[in-house]
């Protein structure tokens, strides 16, 4: 039964003093055995929540509420690899170097815009009793922890190290809804005084034929066959195609190509329907790279797209 997160991500539970991923790209450990501990229990990709520790250093108001949530790259870095200059400063003013320098990279953030206590959400998890072993060592939520921690407002918030967000002021929604991907733009209505004309769309699944990983800047684990890909309409194939690589380098060894292309829909809204579904259903097994962009495997994707309604017909581009 799916939890509600794609690809098998987990949530892991960590207390610290605050939430600072603008300026902290990382999470951070005293003690380099327990960092590495900690590193072997997570994947690429997996989330930790972040609650306020129970301690003077944390603000009143902060304490045992959930801060936000952070999502990771499993490998090993020091805090000054990704920690900003304000962030160092603030280290050395509070008497905290050499404190949380053996590290993890954070990728992306999100900060919790409603008060919710951490045992209302990690209410199997979570033993008051236990702060300290939690806040080195953490602990897995359960499917029904996860259930509610999707349920809380969210807004994603830049991280240091990461490119800055396209959208600085990011629209509050449940963490859930952060690994959804975006729904297609509708068509518009009224007198079009564009070139194109409403008629006959194809929905289209693009990949990207190269390193998916280095775009990504991830790492590529043994037997891992997750790619880049993209969902979108059109009414020209061989033109979209065309505009995604039209800011890459012609020399550049990846660019991106058309692998499947549906039937023709008589118009763009019922394309955009379908494609619409198709975002819908990948939650559970494919990753939103934000806009329209997706990662997983490309069988999985692929499935998925011959499963719609309406695509017993499709063509094939290899």
């Amino acid at each position: 039964m799916s939890n509600g997160l794609p690809n098998a991500k987990r949530i892991r539970i960590r207390s610290f003093y605050g939430f600072h991923p603008e300026e902290d790209g990382y999470v951070g450990w005293s003690k380099k055995t327990d960092r590495d501990a900690y590193l072997r229990k997570l994947n690429d990709g997996d989330l930790i929540m972040i609650y306020g520790a129970s301690t003077s250093e944390t603000k009143k108001a902060e304490r045992s509420y959930v801060l936000g949530f952070l999502e990771i790259e499993a490998r090993a870095i020091r805090d000054e690899d990704k920690a900003s200059d304000f962030g160092m400063a603030r280290k050395r003013e509070r008497g905290w170097l050499g404190r949380w320098s053996h590290a993890i990279p954070v990728r992306r953030a999100w900060r919790a815009e409603e008060k919710m206590m951490i045992g209302q959400i990690a209410f199997k998890s979570y033993r008051p009793e236990a702060g300290q072993a939690l806040a080195v060592h953490g602990a897995d939520l359960d499917d029904d922890e996860i259930a509610q921690a999707l349920k809380l407002k969210v807004r994603e918030v830049s991280v240091y190290g990461e490119p800055p967000l396209t959208e600085p002021d990011a629209p509050v929604r449940p963490f859930a809804d952060a690994f959804k991907p975006s729904r297609a733009f509708p068509g518009s209505k009224g007198e079009r005084t564009a070139t194109y004309e409403d008629g006959e769309t194809f929905l289209y699944l693009a990949v990207f034929a190269g390193d998916g990983h280095a775009l990504l800047g991830r790492n590529k684990a043994f037997g891992d066959k997750a790619i880049a890909m993209k969902v979108g309409v059109t009414n020209n194939p061989k033109r979209r195609c065309d505009e995604l690589n039209a800011g890459i380098p012609p020399a550049a060894k990846g660019k991106w190509a058309m692998r499947l292309t549906s039937q023709p829909f008589p118009d763009m809204q019922r394309a955009e329907a379908v494609e619409a579904l198709f975002k819908d259903r990948s939650c559970e097994r494919l990753e939103s790279l934000g806009g329209e962009f997706i990662w997983g495997r490309l069988e999985d994707a692929e499935t998925l797209f011959w499963s719609l309604p309406g695509m017993a017909r499709f063509s094939r581009n290899v």
